[in-house]
């Protein structure tokens, strides 16, 4: 089959060479492409480009009349949206799908083991997509929970800013394991409010890309917040680490009223560190200060 892709980075070309490992041919567009359109003949188009430069890149492209699968994850700010989202107001009618997990793109690439799911509204897209891109190296899940998927890739880098902030205040390994537990069942109970399923939370696009993307220097989100515990300012973070998308999506989270402030105080705290210049130090305090409660509570 041939699949365009939109969007050259580290992570687009990794599943491009998925694609070529399963015999298809996966033809690249970069940004600045719109005056050719699309490749004729393609089955698929994969969208890998920054979450926050998504609405205006695809506004330059004709509809590409095939299924898009979404690599990006993060929330739009000042709507909230998520890329499927985003895609079906700039191309009206367009099928889509997400594909989320732990994942590093340099692994990918070099071809070691690695899990995901794709996720897509109908069954049989996602099976498409599935048969698309499983590889012996590459063992890729299906679901029908879009919603689900896209936020558990969203969220969880908003949560590694966390982890990577307790890391880099040397906290210890006691509050890293209860800040990640809380972070799971604080991203459920919001991926829940918003529509997706609380099932899907607890698996790959959930609490296994929560977990890789908490622990490792690979990870931007993890480095940002690495760094601000280190004192150094968000600008001069990001003009060092590139994009990181959670530092835009905790902005979008903290926005969005559907989720009030108490179902979300992890995210809010990163917010106020990102934004309002709270200490980390005060932000902890004021997490571990909250009136005591049941662990486990109606999501």
């Amino acid at each position: 089959m041939k699949v365009g892709i939109l969007g050259a980075g580290k992570w687009g070309t990794a599943m491009g060479d998925v694609l070529l490992r399963n015999g298809h041919e996966p033809i690249y567009r970069h940004h600045g492409d719109a005056a050719e359109g699309w490749p004729p003949g393609i089955d698929f188009l994969i969208v890998a480009i920054p979450v926050q430069a998504m609405r205006a890149t695809l506004s330059r492209f004709p509809a590409p009349g095939v299924p898009v699968l979404s690599l990006s994850k993060g929330l739009e700010v000042g709507t909230g949206l998520r890329v499927s989202e985003i895609i079906g107001q700039v191309w009206p009618g367009t099928e889509t799908a997400a594909l989320s997990g732990p994942n590093f793109a340099s692994e990918i690439a070099a071809g070691l083991p690695a899990a995901a799911v794709v996720a897509a509204g109908s069954e049989a897209l996602a099976e498409r997509l599935q048969a698309l891109f499983h590889h012996r190296s590459f063992r890729l899940y299906r679901s029908t929970d879009l919603t689900g998927v896209e936020l558990g890739g969203a969220l969880k880098n908003v949560y590694a800013i966390a982890a990577g902030l307790c890391v880099g205040m040397n906290l210890g390994h006691n509050a890293f394991a209860a800040l990640l537990t809380r972070c799971l069942a604080e991203m459920t109970r919001i991926g829940v409010r918003l529509g997706g399923r609380p099932e899907t939370f607890a698996g790959l696009s959930g609490v296994g890309d929560l977990l890789l993307t908490s622990g490792s220097e690979l990870s931007r989100n993890y480095r940002v917040g690495s760094l601000l515990a280190g004192g150094r300012t968000l600008q001069a973070i990001l003009a060092e680490v590139g994009v990181a998308e959670g530092v835009e999506t905790a902005r979008s989270l903290y926005s969005l009223a559907a989720v009030p402030a108490e179902a979300k105080p992890v995210a809010c705290q990163v917010y106020a560190i990102l934004f309002e210049g709270l200490p980390p130090q005060r932000a902890v305090a004021g997490l571990m200060e909250r009136a005591a409660a049941p662990e486990i509570r109606p999501v």
